[in-house]
């Protein structure tokens, strides 16, 4: 494999650091997999086969990184896409306000960031609905984990999708007195649903930081 870094789920690894890790590279692993025979198997079987063959030079973090970027790589596996979670995705962005102010602000206005028409308590196991508006789709899900100027986890269903996602924003302090807004969705459908998401959270983003400006 030419390329000196490539897309895991666990964000990008170069090859460099596989190397100082496990002693080899992207190309030299690419290689020893299809020698085994790992293009007929499935996540399972690669890291199995990882740790029957190589225990001695590999974790079991580097085995799981190694199977995905080799699934990705053959094209059983398009960036983004977990072997557990389904296809996932992440945005960051810096915000010009405390962590206290970024939190009062998603929590009295969810409409900024779920849309129109949000009647919700950030409390664990409340439900919650969204009517939708011109870029925020009609939603339902379930608070599932609220940490205080921290974190919320919950479950997040736009219509026409069969499963519900899993949505998770989490603030952290960041530089000259600003606080770093991460959104994190996992479970999403496809592929497709992966990259408008991304455009979506970060039109999100864009929203909360005038808001808080």
């Amino acid at each position: 494999m030419t390329s000196e870094h490539d897309e895991l789920t666990v964000g990008r690894v170069s090859s460099s650091a596989l190397r100082a890790a496990t002693g080899r590279g992207w190309t030299d692993w690419l290689a020893t997999l299809d020698s085994a025979g790992a293009e007929q198997w499935d996540h399972k079987q690669i890291v199995g086969h990882l740790e029957q063959e190589h225990a001695e030079t590999t974790t079991a973090w580097w085995r799981q990184s190694i199977a995905v970027g080799y699934e990705q790589a053959r094209g059983k596996r398009v960036p983004g896409q977990t072997a557990d979670a389904g296809f996932q995705v992440g945005v960051q962005r810096s915000l010009p306000a405390s962590r206290s102010a970024v939190w009062e602000c998603l929590v009295s206005r969810p409409e900024l960031w779920l849309g129109p028409g949000t009647a919700v308590a950030f409390e664990p196991g409340a439900c919650y609905q969204v009517t939708g508006g011109t870029d925020t789709p009609p939603a339902q899900g379930e608070i599932r984990v609220v940490k205080q100027e921290h974190r919320i986890r919950m479950t997040w269903q736009p219509d026409g999708w069969q499963a519900p996602a899993t949505l998770q924003l989490t603030l952290a302090a960041a530089a000259s007195g600003k606080t770093r807004l991460t959104v994190h969705v996992e479970k999403l459908p496809d592929a497709t649903a992966r990259t408008r998401m991304r455009e979506h959270w970060k039109t999100v983003q864009e929203r909360i930081a005038a808001a808080v400006a």
